[in-house]
């Protein structure tokens, strides 16, 4: 009885003991919710976290074309036509801006997931939408027009009257009309027609017939974009087309033009007056669903493969100078024609 006693006394002893500690707790500490972390040492916004993500998949997928300063100057660079992208300049071809605007995020991710046919990007199609999200955030930490400037809202897209109608001969005829007539797109892709064809169109969109047209007319006008690069127009029965060859694609890039070339944007230009009071427009925004499906159409027209398995590569090689020798004068249209051979898959 006496040890029993005893024992019950040093656990009274120790509870109270212990509840005096914890009183004492309470009373010295304030009262912090430790399931939250702590504001201590380096700590990311999202958006930061975002440009690490897509820093580290550039450096993964794109320094070795793009160069690490974004430039375009990888060390692949210099093997391959057309150029990478230099993203410090912030010229972005292929948009659905107004040419010599900002791109929206939408194109930067449209570019790198379907990649631009005929050139060495590659599409990125496996990547996240994380992963782009994060590549276009680390892409605008290049240039310091991300900073300085807005960016523009897409062009309008205009109603299509030629869609529902399965039927495209009327928009194919009419786009070849203005192509040729109003546009004048031959200015340095191919003309498609005769030169009295074109006169002919010249007039119905309510211009001057003209008496003389530039060389090759059946060829492309080779020009420099703004960085002094030569750019080759496509040859729409031959050439691939960049950035797409669906209906919308094509209609994107007409409308739009192209920033750092020759190829202006159109959406606001398409608006040609009749001629009598209450006839119809000689030039109206539609035509440019209409040069789409004719573009379209010309694209269809490329010469099949001899056989299955056989493809055409054209060969155009591109002047490379590591010690700063000036490039040679561009091939003309019959060497140009000649560079092309076929070949069939082994």
């Amino acid at each position: 009885m006496r040890w029993k006693a005893a024992t019950v006394g040093v656990v009274v002893a120790a509870a109270a003991g212990a509840a005096g500690g914890l009183g004492a707790c309470s009373r010295s500490a304030p009262d912090v919710d430790t399931s939250r972390p702590r504001d201590e040492g380096i700590r990311f916004t999202s958006v930061e976290t975002l440009v690490k993500e897509g820093e580290t998949a550039y450096v993964r997928h794109c320094v070795g074309c793009h160069g690490a300063a974004g430039d375009g100057k990888g060390e692949a660079a210099t093997f391959l036509f057309p150029k990478p992208r230099n993203f410090t300049l912030a010229h972005f071809k292929f948009s659905s801006t107004r040419s010599g605007r900002l791109p929206t995020d939408a194109d930067l991710k449209r570019s790198i997931r379907n990649g631009l046919k005929g050139s060495a990007m590659p599409g990125f199609s496996a990547l996240s939408e994380r992963t782009l999200d994060g590549l276009v955030a680390y892409i605008k930490t290049f240039s310091p027009k991300w900073a300085s400037q807005d960016t523009a809202p897409p062009i309008p897209i205009h109603e299509d009257p030629y869609r529902s109608n399965p039927d495209k001969t009327e928009a194919i005829r009419r786009g070849e009309v203005v192509y040729h007539g109003y546009v004048t797109c031959w200015s340095c892709h191919p003309a498609y027609v005769s030169t009295e064809k074109i006169n002919e169109y010249l007039v119905a969109c309510g211009s001057e017939s003209r008496s003389g047209f530039r060389p090759n007319l059946d060829g492309v006008e080779v020009k420099p974009n703004v960085e002094g690069e030569l750019v080759y127009p496509t040859d729409f029965r031959r050439d691939f087309v960049r950035s797409g060859s669906q209906i919308d694609d094509l209609y994107r890039v007409i409308s739009a033009g192209l920033t750092g070339t020759a190829m202006p944007t159109w959406v606001d230009a398409m608006h040609v007056a009749a001629k009598e009071p209450g006839g119809p427009p000689l030039v109206q925004p539609s035509d440019l669903w209409a040069m789409a499906y004719y573009v379209q159409d010309l694209i269809a027209q490329r010469p099949p493969k001899l056989k299955e398995g056989a493809y055409a590569l054209r060969s155009r090689p591109q002047w490379i100078s590591l010690t700063g020798e000036p490039a040679p004068a561009p091939p003309t249209e019959k060497q140009d024609a000649e560079a092309v051979e076929f070949i069939e898959d082994e």
